[in-house]
């Protein structure tokens, strides 16, 4: 019988096969990847879901196919802000678990789907022998901190609605969809403001036709119109994304429509 990997380099000239829907698995090398797969296990990321509590044990590493996975640090008086996004792009908990095994900051889905998961420990053990997957996490790291450091001077220079708009289109395509399951609350958490801002931003951009906002649920419905009048910070995201081999091309094109009835699916937010 022909092996995995023999049959693999021979449709090389024909075709591309992913080895997993998430960038950072599906660009690993097929050796490295399948140390991994051994131990990799498909869940389901539920709406709300809290998967850590910051300063809890991490117990599972997430790569998400689709989903959204939203890092939230918890301020005084219940106030709780989003200071990153996880998609399919990227990794949960992958540097936290080889560094002590406590998670910094909470972790919640933002948007529903499916992700693979792996226990810390097989995954620091996977680690320690796969140079390839060091430097990925390491990578993803570097991105990250770039765009926090560009949301830093984005919310200190640029209008509410900018920034808005900015991080609509950064969960259109991380989820793969226009439509998403969100609050004024979340958009709050999001942006850092009051949730009465967001109420005239969103009322605004709805009365420009550039999205649809309804109890919970928010769909792009003017994508150029989102992103003219999003800021330059838009762009700068995609910059530093331009440099890493973990990408699967320019993620604006990525955006798959999913139907009507992956919104009816979905508990309306409350």
């Amino acid at each position: 019988m022909t092996s995995a990997p023999a049959v693999l380099a021979g449709l090389d000239t024909m075709t591309t096969i992913r080895q997993s829907p998430n960038d950072l698995l599906a660009a690993l090398p097929l050796v490295d990847f399948e140390l991994l797969c051994a131990r990799l296990k498909p869940v389901d990321l539920r709406f709300g879901q809290v998967l850590v509590e910051a300063g809890g044990p991490l117990k599972l590493v997430y790569f998400p196919h689709d989903g959204i996975i939203s890092s939230m640090v918890s301020l005084g008086q219940g106030e709780a802000i989003e200071v990153a996004m996880v998609g399919c792009d990227g990794v949960f908990g992958g540097s936290a678990a080889l560094f002590g095994g406590t998670s910094p900051t909470a972790a919640v889905v933002r948007y529903p789907g499916k992700a693979s998961v792996i226990d810390v420990a097989h995954f620091r053990t996977v680690a320690e022998l796969s140079a390839p997957l060091r430097a990925a996490l390491m990578q993803k790291q570097c991105i990250q901190t770039m765009q926090a450091e560009q949301t830093v001077a984005c919310n200190a220079s640029h209008s509410v609605e900018a920034r808005l708009c900015r991080r609509l289109l950064q969960s259109r395509e991380l989820s793969g969809s226009d439509r998403l399951p969100l609050t004024q609350d979340m958009m709050a958490q999001m942006l850092a403001v009051q949730r009465n801002t967001i109420s005239l931003v969103a009322h605004a951009l709805q009365h420009a036709g550039v999205i649809r906002y309804s109890r919970g649920h928010l769909e792009i419905t003017n994508l150029d119109g989102l992103i003219r009048r999003s800021c330059e910070c838009y762009d700068a995201d995609h910059a530093h994304l331009s440099n890493a081999s973990v990408s699967r091309g320019d993620p604006r094109q990525r955006v798959r429509n999913r139907g009507d009835h992956r919104m009816a699916d979905q508990r309306s937010p409350s």
